[in-house]
């Protein structure tokens, strides 16, 4: 399929960017944008439970290793700790 360049931009249409700082990265692009930013919670337990906040009982259930879950809180934890050293 060939796109069709269309000088016109839909009102709806949202862009948008993660970066990092970067020297090149232009700043007028910046000055123009929203800017959005989103803290990690502030302790462990809130950690996890923010972790845990997109899983349902539905998610949880569907893979029927036991050693899914073991993982998974693993890996919510790590995650946690590393969020919480920043």
């Amino acid at each position: 399929t060939i796109l069709k360049f269309d000088d016109s931009v839909s009102p709806a249409f949202r862009l948008w960017i993660t970066c990092e700082p970067h020297p090149k990265f232009p700043i007028g692009l910046l000055q123009l944008s929203i800017k959005i930013t989103n803290e990690a919670p502030s302790g462990i337990r809130a950690g996890l439970k923010a972790s845990y906040a997109w899983l349902n009982q539905d998610v949880l259930d569907t893979v029927s290793q036991p050693q899914w879950k073991t993982m998974l809180y693993a890996l919510c934890f790590m995650h946690t700790v590393v969020q919480e050293r920043r």
